[in-house]
């Protein structure tokens, strides 16, 4: 498999591709500190030429976290027109990999001022979190949080 840098010709640049996976009462992320501003995504990244949407999820999420996720379903995609990106979420199985760990260009790229750390989340505490796309959090808020009786 090409690295990051090595297929940078070959990505599509202006489309993201994102996995949402549940394990019961938890939904996997990716905690994010960048020069000092702290905040989560879902698992993923970017197409490569000649790659389907499902493929890039199942093989971001298994690159970043170490977790294996299986059929994708798309759920919602958004287009930025102020930049011209275009990002796709899908709800994924959880199949297998208990604890998440980095792997792949972000654990190459792991540091101080641009830290990564995946992991399992509770899904009522999700709306407390600074998870970005705000797009993205609100689905979550709507369909997925566990509602108290």
């Amino acid at each position: 498999m090409n690295n990051y840098q090595d297929d940078k010709g070959h990505r599509i640049e202006n489309q993201r591709h994102a996995g949402i996976v549940i394990k019961g009462t938890r939904i996997l992320l990716v905690r994010r500190i960048k020069e000092g501003y702290e905040y989560y995504v879902f698992p993923g990244g970017h197409r490569r030429e000649g790659e389907k949407g499902e493929d890039v999820v199942i093989r971001e999420i298994n690159e970043e976290t170490s977790i294996v996720a299986s059929d994708p379903k798309l759920i919602f995609e958004f287009k930025d027109y102020n930049n011209d990106k275009f990002d796709f979420y899908y709800v994924c199985k959880w199949v297998s990999g208990k604890k998440p760990r980095l792997n792949g260009e972000e654990k190459i790229r792991n540091c101080k001022d641009n830290y990564y750390e995946p992991m399992w989340v509770e899904l009522n505490k999700v709306i407390k979190l600074n998870i970005l796309p705000g797009f993205a959090k609100e689905w979550i808020g709507k369909n997925m949080i566990i509602k108290k009786a």
